[in-house]
């Protein structure tokens, strides 16, 4: 199916949805320069609306992201590497009400910029559906990059909504964690309030204890890559609801990974339950 824009680009769309819900549809496309890319198309035209406020957070972040990235660089004397806040949404190309698809507003956006291949993503509900579990490096570094992602949104005043293992996507080589669904996202124009941050994080903590095998209240299984329960603790700590800075958990959070653990690439690595 070929999809024209107001613009005149055409977007051709393979059959068969990727993914759905009440409020959308998503389809892999394929963009005028040939690369792959995602349409998604609103349900009913009652959720226009939805999909233009996602767009509106998309654009939001991008542009906070070159921002602070900006003032980073200036910062460090161009030194340090780069924050790459832009990894953690998809790349939104184009958005717009699409006369032919009954005025349903439609959005298009890729993952380029941390995947070339769709087949590189894989959702974190994944691990569950195959009965397996990642080892405590691994969860390191996937809790470590939703922590940035906090410090990020909560700094520019952004509620994310929707942080669960499905909506939640990795690239496992390069390390990249990207929340790939915005719809229920909420640009407040102000400060988080301390109720919704401890929330948010105490959401990642749950989905962190989660990959790990870990029961509700945080307990983890026995794993030669823990010597005590510094870990299982600190996770514990984050999942109670009493933690409300973003950054300061982040900070915390890597200093204790650096006491037990030497700093190195760690590939993803499952184990079965």
């Amino acid at each position: 199916m070929i999809v024209l824009s107001p613009n005149g680009t055409k977007y051709n769309v393979k059959e068969g949805k990727i993914g759905q819900t009440d409020i959308f549809s998503v389809y892999e496309c394929t963009l005028p320069d040939g690369n792959v890319g995602m349409f998604k198309i609103a349900a009913t035209v009652g959720y226009n609306g939805v999909l233009d406020r996602e767009a509106y957070v998309l654009e939001t972040m991008k542009e906070e992201a070159i921002a602070i990235e900006e003032k980073y660089k200036i910062k460090t004397e161009g030194k340090n590497s780069p924050l790459n806040n832009h990894f953690f949404f998809p790349k939104l190309v184009e958005t717009f009400i699409a006369d032919d698809q009954d005025k349903r507003r439609v959005s298009i956006f890729n993952f380029l910029h941390i995947a070339e291949k769709l087949s590189q993503l894989m959702p974190l509900s994944f691990l569950s559906r195959d009965k397996v579990r990642v080892d405590p490096k691994t969860s390191a570094w996937i809790l470590g990059k939703l922590l940035k992602l906090l410090v990020f949104t909560h700094g520019q005043g952004i509620i994310i909504g929707e942080i669960s293992a499905e909506n939640i996507l990795i690239e496992k080589n390069e390390h990249y964690v990207c929340i790939f669904n915005w719809t229920e996202a909420i640009v407040t124009g102000e400060e988080i309030s301390g109720k919704t941050a401890s929330e948010e994080i105490s959401q990642v903590a749950k989905i962190a204890i989660s990959i790990l095998g870990g029961s509700k209240d945080g307990t983890l299984p026995k794993d030669e890559q823990l010597a005590d329960d510094q870990y299982e603790n600190f996770l514990k700590h984050l999942l109670s609801g009493k933690v409300d800075d973003a950054y300061e958990a982040h900070q915390k959070f890597y200093e204790l990974i650096r006491s037990i653990w030497p700093r190195g690439y760690h590939e993803f690595t499952t184990k079965i339950f």
